[in-house]
């Protein structure tokens, strides 16, 4: 399993590497930032940038995701301890209080 995992980060390093290689003489023309235009800007540096902006933005929403899924299983854990305890005290119920009324068998029928 290393080896196809190795295998396929190398396969996008050499992809990423050669797009870089065959656009490193392109520009973009601009961009535009609130209040500021960046202009004739190399393509690497602009596709470089808007890689880890959605590398960040992709962290911070997994992130949050995580904590909201680790809250709301450690609230399924404390519930399901409570009724666990709550079903081996009424299992440790003593049967004195109970009275018969009927037979079991006289119900049926």
């Amino acid at each position: 399993m290393w080896f196809l995992r190795n295998l396929v980060w190398l396969v996008i390093m050499i992809l990423v590497v050669g797009f870089a290689i065959l656009n490193v003489h392109e520009t973009v023309s601009a961009v535009q930032l609130p209040g500021k235009v960046y202009k004739e800007l190399p393509a690497n540096a602009v596709l470089f940038a808007a890689f880890v902006l959605g590398m960040l933005t992709a962290f911070a929403l997994t992130l949050f995701h995580q904590l909201r899924v680790r809250a709301a299983v450690g609230r399924i854990r404390r519930e399901n301890e409570d009724l666990k305890r709550e079903l081996s005290q009424l299992r440790n119920l003593p049967l004195d209080d109970l009275v018969p009324t009927e037979r079991a068998g006289s119900l049926v029928g």
